[in-house]
């Protein structure tokens, strides 16, 4: 039998009755103890810096997002009688009132605009560009206002104005509902040496106009050219019965 059987380092010691644990073992056991719960604490410092970080990239990713957005504060515009635009001020808080007289005056634009024959190229150009801001492609008012302008010599305005030229003066703009309004006008017709070639006539046109609010994707041109949105969806105009003042 060999009698020099080493014993286990961390085997406990039997004294006076009483199991004994070994020093080292226990010293052992303490230093691992502690190196764990330095590796547990270091986990969760690098957890909590990557959600942190985490944290960061996605509120700094929202700033870049909403701060890369198209922001536009809409002006309300409205024209004197002349055609000069008057700035009132933003489209927030407009009343009723201040909303009818901003499509009364838009619509007065729009008339003078469109029945305007000028022989200067470049007015009657930015004429039909106006005009045509206020209409949109899927509208009836589109259809009929190419059909004025391209029908015939008699409406084509750079045509006419080789012979003639044409003012427009607004009397009047009336609601008739919250979408309908009622324009009339006098337009006076001149030669090319500035002399009226028959009296003025009476016109009137029903106009049904609507709001677009601007959206991200509305361009500066856009709304430079209509910052309220006011469009057209359909009209008619006829000169009125006499046709004279």
């Amino acid at each position: 039998m060999n009698v020099f059987i080493k014993k286990p380092m961390n085997s406990p010691t039997l004294q006076g009755g009483k199991l004994t644990e070994n020093p080292y073992f226990n010293a052992r056991r303490s230093w691992n103890d502690n190196i764990k719960s330095l590796a547990v604490e270091r986990q969760t410092i690098i957890l909590l810096a990557l959600l942190a970080l985490l944290v960061g990239l996605a509120g700094v990713g929202g700033i870049i997002y909403i701060g890369s957005q198209t922001k536009f504060v809409p002006h309300i515009i409205e024209v004197d009688k002349l055609g000069q635009p008057l700035a009132i001020g933003t489209a927030e808080g407009l009343n009723d009132a201040n909303r009818q007289l901003v499509i009364r005056a838009r619509l007065a634009s729009l008339i003078s605009d469109a029945r305007l024959v000028t022989p200067d190229a470049q007015l009657q150009s930015d004429a039909i560009y106006r005009v045509y801001a206020s209409i949109t492609h899927h509208d009836p008012a589109m259809e009929k206002m190419n059909q004025w302008y391209n029908s015939s010599d008699k409406s084509t305005p750079f045509v006419r104005a080789q012979k003639e030229s044409v003012s427009v003066q607004i009397d009047s703009a009336l609601p008739l509902s919250d979408e309908s309004w009622q324009v009339e006008w006098t337009e006076t017709t001149r030669d090319r040496q500035g002399f009226e070639t028959k009296p003025p006539e009476k016109w009137r046109a029903l106009v049904t106009v609507y709001l677009v609010a601007p959206i991200p994707e509305t361009t500066e041109e856009q709304l430079f050219k209509n910052p309220l949105g006011i469009y057209v969806k359909d009209f008619s105009w006829s000169k009125q019965l006499g046709g004279q003042p």
